[in-house]
């Protein structure tokens, strides 16, 4: 049986927090028509300045300089209802990009799969598409959880962190206040109340829901899961590490992308364990690598945990840039039969959905079809030729 090797939780991770269950804690009724508003957020542990330089450095890499100011100001904005093309998120190409495409996918995992009418919705209402977005920022942060506790950063108005030689002030770390939540239903109907904040544009609510997930992970664990004390979680990829992407599809920032754990030594080093996908993702992963001299190590490589998910959904990152391709058929990796012939959506944040058909008894050569292209982008053959080499990774 493999077991997942952990890191021990320092002091300050576990003293941060104080749970939520006061007399300000507002309970509301569980339901679907609960009317999304705007409230302003009361209770809390304010953030201490200890914990604000360090969720800085783990997350940025500094605190005493200005963090990228993309996500201060990207939230999770949805096309406009009852439209083409509602279903999907509609952000701009930054380093945020990863992390909305990676939230893209359970998004759709819950219009085509999980809604509560049993039948997919590609053209979603804004009420549909908000309680979407709910149920997907809190599966991610409950598997991040290990389905036990969450850590909910949410901002007020008040600063706790002083700006100083040592730490920059953001106007968004130091005004956080930290929210304690274990049980699912009860996480649910908080971000609800507070939805707004994760979807402001302008707005931080791509870093809310960052830091809330480093934090619900522990900041031991993610500097344990990026393998290098030196390496933090946002990295100067053009739309994102890799390591956010994993860590909202499986709830570990692994950069490793390999089945398992695979110990990788030579004569002069003793063999390090690299800990992969531990268990099969419910989203998955295709990555198609720009070629280049260098071989792409074993880790790289997407194993079955990913390019075989849960559901008909996958990430793509295809020489650094996210999209996703899906089916709304779940019966495609169930029964080998739906696999012989069958159609492909391909959409990225940036507005472009292009469709392809598959034909698995075709030749090789011929096997990726592509029927229909709608593209807001000049380069459309790149970008076809780019989704069937990663169709052709699967």
């Amino acid at each position: 049986m493999m077991r997942e090797c952990r890191s021990n939780v320092s002091p300050l991770n576990a003293n941060m927090y104080t749970a939520h269950r006061r007399t300000d804690r507002v309970m509301y009724a569980r339901n679907q028509q609960y009317k999304y508003s705007k409230e302003p957020v009361t209770g809390g542990q304010p953030i201490t300045v200890e914990q604000a330089k360090a969720l800085r450095l783990t997350v940025f890499g500094a605190c005493d300089t200005p963090p990228r100011g993309e996500w201060l100001r990207t939230g999770f904005v949805f096309r406009d209802p009852e439209k083409e093309l509602s279903y999907g998120l509609r952000a701009r190409r930054n380093g945020t990009r990863g992390m909305q495409t990676a939230i893209q996918g359970y998004i759709l995992k819950n219009l085509l799969f999980t809604n509560t009418n049993n039948s997919c919705t590609m053209r979603p209402s804004k009420q549909q598409q908000l309680e979407a977005l709910c149920k997907s920022i809190t599966e991610i942060l409950w598997k991040i959880g290990e389905n036990e506790k969450v850590i909910v950063c949410l901002p007020q108005e008040k600063s706790y962190v002083p700006h100083s030689l040592n730490y920059f002030q953001d106007n968004v770390t130091e005004k956080l206040h930290l929210f304690e939540l274990t049980n699912i239903q009860d996480l649910e109907i908080f971000l609800k109340r507070y939805l707004h904040l994760f979807q402001d544009d302008p707005g931080p609510g791509s870093l809310l829901l960052l830091y809330s997930s480093v934090l619900t992970r522990g900041l031991s664990k993610i500097v344990s899961d990026l393998m290098d004390e030196k390496v933090y979680l946002i990295s100067s990829a053009e739309e994102g590490s890799i390591c956010i992407v994993t860590l909202m599809l499986t709830g570990r920032a692994t950069p490793n992308l390999h089945n398992g754990i695979v110990n990788i030594g030579d004569e002069q080093h003793y063999a390090i364990p690299h800990y992969g996908i531990l268990a099969r993702s419910e989203v998955g992963l295709l990555v198609h690598y720009e070629e280049t001299s260098t071989p792409v190590q074993v880790t790289q490589i997407p194993g079955s945990r990913l390019k075989t998910p849960s559901y008909p959904i996958w990430i793509t990152c295809a020489k650094g840039h996210y999209g996703i391709l899906f089916n709304t058929n779940r019966e495609l990796l169930r029964n080998h039969l739906a696999e012989r012939r069958f159609p492909l959506t391909h959409y990225s944040c940036s507005g472009s959905e292009n469709h392809a058909t598959v034909d698995t008894r075709s030749h090789q050569n011929e096997q990726t079809r592509m029927m229909k292209a709608t593209d807001d982008i000049n380069n459309t053959t790149s970008l076809l030729l780019l989704v069937e080499c990663l169709i052709h990774t699967k």
